[in-house]
């Protein structure tokens, strides 16, 4: 675990849901979002190697910069009743481990310990060399995740999440995107020669493609309906409504899925 000295930094009032049964008087109990200070750490990146981060609890941002390195920012937080802050500070400081390290790859990560806070986490801010040239993968238990690649020349990208909305700018290489729960948004800046998928269990799914792709693809969802923008001509297509498959070029390139069981897919030809 990092060595770190956290203080509060701001309270953003949020009122905790309650439900109540018949016949019993439920009083709401209004919670106090605690932030400890922010701490950032740097990691040697060395040309192809993959970047993967690991999230218990909290947003995740990943975008290229001027940097050389791997710069990690962690911002903790928890919710806790108000005037508790030093429960806070102890909570933060105990039961949260954060970790940038290499392992082969660079791997970043947030882990709550057994039995802590289920709203104890940290938000993590990560900028990679402009030139990165490597996979990334992102595993979210909760909390959105927003990835912007556009002009690195990265090998593919994976983002799986258990509850939070996905927005991913400037893929390239094998793309596998899913989360069971929320809106999934998607830009290509190129067609990957390998198979992958992106997939929503209860969200819209929006797609952004380059006119001159090479390969297959196919859109299904269970509740929603296809919604083609600016879909060239040459494209062959087959099926309507709720299930579309599309062949672009002569088709060699890889199979993208998208999928949704509740909401509409857009795919979009810029």
């Amino acid at each position: 675990m990092m060595n770190r000295s956290l203080r509060i930094a701001c309270f953003l009032i949020s009122a905790a849901s309650a439900a109540a049964a018949a016949g019993c008087v439920v009083t709401a109990e209004t919670l106090v979002r605690y932030e400890g200070t922010d701490e950032s750490v740097r990691v040697e990146y060395l040309p192809t190697q993959s970047i993967r981060i690991v999230s218990d609890n909290g947003d995740v941002e990943v975008r290229t910069g001027n940097v050389s390195d791997v710069v990690v920012t962690f911002s903790p937080f928890t919710m806790r009743k108000k005037d508790e802050n030093l429960l806070a500070v102890q909570e933060i400081e105990e039961n949260l481990d954060l970790a940038a390290k290499t392992e082969g790859e660079v791997v970043i990560t947030t882990q709550r310990r057994a039995g802590s806070s289920g709203y104890l986490g940290a938000d993590i801010e990560v900028v990679l060399p402009a030139d990165f040239d490597g996979g990334l993968r992102v595993e979210q238990d909760n909390g959105s995740v927003e990835i912007d690649l556009d002009g690195a020349p990265s090998r593919g990208t994976t983002v799986l999440s258990d509850n939070g909305s996905i927005d991913v700018v400037g893929a390239r290489g094998a793309i596998n995107v899913a989360t069971d729960n929320g809106g999934v948004f998607v830009d290509l800046d190129a067609w990957s020669s390998s198979d992958g998928a992106i997939s929503s269990g209860n969200g819209a799914v929006e797609l952004s493609v380059p006119a001159g792709v090479d390969g297959t693809m196919t859109a299904q969802t269970l509740n929603g309906d296809v919604v083609e923008q600016g879909i060239p001509s040459t494209w062959a297509t087959a099926g309507e409504g709720s299930a579309t498959s599309y062949t672009m070029g002569d088709g060699d390139g890889g199979l993208l899925e998208l999928f949704t069981e509740n909401g509409d897919i857009t795919v979009t030809v810029k």
